[in-house]
């Protein structure tokens, strides 16, 4: 048994002496005088004190326990698991500083001030010998104080120093790094300060159950979810249309979607939208109005890019959460796009239409016409599929492997670390009839669970493109036009896939069958031809579809890969394409040093900057804030607690709770206590008062002794019987 405060406790025990120094003070020996009848007395006396010493005993005794145990029972004792609360326990705080807890509150502070405060608390209410560590939840989630310790003064500096992050909050990912630096038994405690909204829960990750090294389960007590409901605006994407393509003229018009939501409260609301940065002259501003309810919306601008590019900002005015009001994109200069097509030499190809590759009709699709400026911004090459290399890779945006059957074994892992740097390869199936199963080894290093089958198969009877075809962000631009161009296109000959997502489908035939399908792989894309364009398959390539098409692959796929090369902080690092990067620069933060293609996850938002041994700036990449994590709804109590539940046990807590808590812990044996107290009190007062009137006398204790003790006992008995 321990106690809450063990200075009463100590005090009560001395306490416990004070009848005892009382009693032996007050005995005081006197001096016996002699007189006429003291040997009567002396008998008297004699058989008088046993019974004194007796009766003193008794109430010393009473009265000695009953001021300890009231001094027990006001300091508050505590049994089982936190019975040893003031012996050395170990506290791990887990503190969700993600993008939420910046959320700016009615009373001026940020959820994080409010939580980091509460943490203090609990640290200044710690025992000295008492250890404590954090850990922080704001993705990539990490440890504030490294291992437990008792210097409580220089870990309440350090919480104080926190600001939130622009990361969501992985507060699965925080309690796992807590279970895995628990190596001691003993009282070991984990409190979670979160408000648990919705961008601080991921439903597809939960808490593995907390223990200590013996296996012995941890106790998890965390604040109660808010149930406030705020109102956030976040702006969650900036995307190009197009990627600006070299032309005459002071610079390229450029497309630009910027998407905006809404969390949290949705009344009717106005928001104004600034796109500006060094990649364009001045400033454009755009206004929304909301109407109620609403949530999503677009807002779209045409710009002029200048012919450096660089970088483009959209801002939103500041609201209650500020961390997710600006979004950056990185908008290339004016620099050709070099397409490799892979592809044999065939010098029988000629210009005979029916005798024309896929590779040869795409680079007419690409550049339809020579005198168009457009051939200033594309620069084509060829090379052999059975000699390519990664060194033909370098500075290629666009692959279009024409015989993959002849690549070399090797390459496709080449080709899976090229797309995942931000390339985009088409691959088109090989016109010629081969039993190679060349497809299932690519699709295996590109992780993309498409089954293409070993052999193309006949139309027979020919399909049509329907009008209606799948949304696909690589032919949005063209998506009106579609219902007028796609019905022309006749199929011949297809080659079977399966297994193929819906958002993975481009275009298909009227029965529903894949004819072009498109995924992200990295930060780059692959776009497969289940229907290689060649006259002997489809008539596609004499259609007007084929020009557009083509188009929208080289640009927008373009455009889609350099997106996808973003970094998110705390979730996914920028992607550099280029070669030759030691270093990554950015602003405010510590350089980090290049070890092949990793990197550590980025920590703030803003643009990365990757340089070569000589420092010179090889590639920009930008970071943006993850914008799930300022999802603003509160999830709920019952939420939170279905969240919790693999945690094993756990208990919300909080002011009022704490209130409630303390008299469950500490109340059921302090009432006890008391009511012992209360109970010695009656006994000794009636003891006192009993052996105030004669207590444990007898006959023989009147003051007779002898042989007048015996007659005072027989006349006595004569005057009850005469009676």
């Amino acid at each position: 048994m321990t106690f809450v405060t063990t200075s009463l406790a100590i005090a009560g025990i001395a306490a416990a002496s004070i009848p005892i120094l009382v009693h032996l003070l007050l005995r005081r020996r006197r001096r016996p005088m002699a007189w006429a009848a003291m040997t009567l007395l002396m008998e008297a006396a004699r058989r008088h004190r046993r019974r004194s010493r007796l009766e003193q005993i008794l109430l010393l005794t009473v009265r000695a326990i009953l001021v300890a145990i009231l001094g027990i029972a006001l300091a508050q004792p505590l049994l089982g698991e936190r019975s040893t609360i003031l012996g050395t326990r170990t506290v791990h705080l887990v503190l969700d500083d993600g993008l939420a807890s910046g959320l700016v509150e009615s009373d001026g502070r940020t959820t994080l001030e409010r939580q980091s405060a509460e943490a203090i608390a609990v640290i200044e209410s710690l025992g000295g010998n008492d250890r404590v560590a954090v850990t922080l939840a704001g993705a990539p989630a990490r440890r504030l104080v490294f291992g437990p310790s008792t210097d409580h003064r220089s870990t309440i500096r350090a919480i104080e120093g926190l600001s939130s992050r622009e990361g969501a909050t992985d507060l699965a990912g925080a309690l796992d790094l807590v279970n895995g630096g628990i190596d001691e038994t003993g009282n070991q405690e984990v409190r979670v300060f979160s408000d648990f909204r919705r961008g601080s829960l991921d439903d597809r990750r939960r808490p593995s159950p907390i223990r200590d090294a013996s296996g012995a389960p941890i106790e998890l007590i965390a604040t109660p979810p808010t149930e406030t409901t705020d109102s956030n605006t976040q702006i969650v994407s900036i995307e190009t249309a197009r990627t600006p393509l070299s032309t005459a003229g002071a610079g390229d018009l450029l497309l630009v979607d910027v998407g905006l939501r809404r969390t949290g409260v949705l009344g009717e609301a106005v928001t104004n939208v600034r796109l500006g940065g060094d990649a364009i002259a001045g400033f454009e501003n755009r206004r929304v109005d909301w109407p109620a309810g609403r949530a999503e919306t677009r807002v779209d601008f045409q710009i002029r890019v200048d012919e450096d590019g660089g970088v483009l900002e959209a801002t939103i005015d500041p609201d209650s959460l500020p961390l997710d009001d600006r979004r950056v994109t990185i908008v290339s200069g004016r620099e050709p796009t070099r397409v490799l097509l892979v592809d044999r030499d065939d010098l029988a190809v000629g210009t005979r239409l029916d005798r024309l590759r896929g590779t040869d009709w795409f680079e007419r699709a690409l550049l339809p016409s020579p005198e168009t400026v457009i051939v200033e911004a594309i620069d084509i090459d060829r090379a052999d599929p059975a000699t390519i290399g990664e060194r033909d890779l370098e500075g290629v945006s666009l692959l279009v492997l024409g015989r993959p059957d002849l690549l070399p074994d090797d390459f496709s892992e080449t080709l899976a670390s090229w797309v995942r740097r931000g390339g985009v390869a088409v691959v088109l199936p090989p016109g010629e009839t081969t039993i190679r199963a060349w497809a299932s080894s690519m699709l295996e290093r590109l992780e993309l669970p498409w089954a293409v089958a070993l052999e193309s198969t006949a139309v027979d009877p020919p399909r049509r493109l329907p009008p209606e075809q799948p949304d696909s962000p690589l032919t949005s631009l063209i998506d009106s036009e579609m219902t007028e161009l796609a019905p022309s296109v006749r199929i011949d000959r297809r080659l079977p896939v399966e297994g193929v997502p819906d958002g993975d489908l481009v275009l298909v035939d009227e029965t529903g069958d894949p004819v072009l399908l498109d995924a992200p792989v990295g930060a780059g894309r692959v776009v497969f031809f289940a229907v290689t364009p060649e006259l002997g398959w489809t008539d596609l390539p004499v259609r007007p579809l084929m020009v557009p098409l083509v188009q929208e692959i080289a640009r927008q796929g373009t455009a889609l890969s350099r997106r996808g090369g973003d970094g998110v902080v705390g979730a996914r690092s920028p992607t550099f394409r280029s070669t030759g990067i030691t270093r990554v620069v950015m602003s405010g933060a510590s350089n980090r040093e290049v070890a092949g293609d990793e990197t550590d996850l980025p920590e703030r938002s803003g643009v990365a900057v990757g340089v070569d041994l000589a420092g010179r700036t090889v590639e920009q990449a930008v970071i943006n804030p993850d914008v799930m994590g300022g999802m603003v709804e509160p999830v709920g109590r019952d939420g939170v607690e279905a969240w919790l539940e693999p945690a094993g046990s756990w208990r919300f807590t909080g002011a009022e709770v704490d209130a409630v808590e303390l008299v469950e812990d500490r109340g059921s044996l302090a009432v006890m206590l008391v009511a012992v107290v209360l109970a010695l009190a009656i006994v000794e007062l009636v003891l006192a008062r009993w052996f105030a009137r004669g207590g444990l006398r007898t006959r023989r204790s009147h003051g007779l002794t002898g042989a007048n003790a015996d007659a005072e006992i027989d006349r006595s008995r004569r005057g009850g019987a005469a009676a």
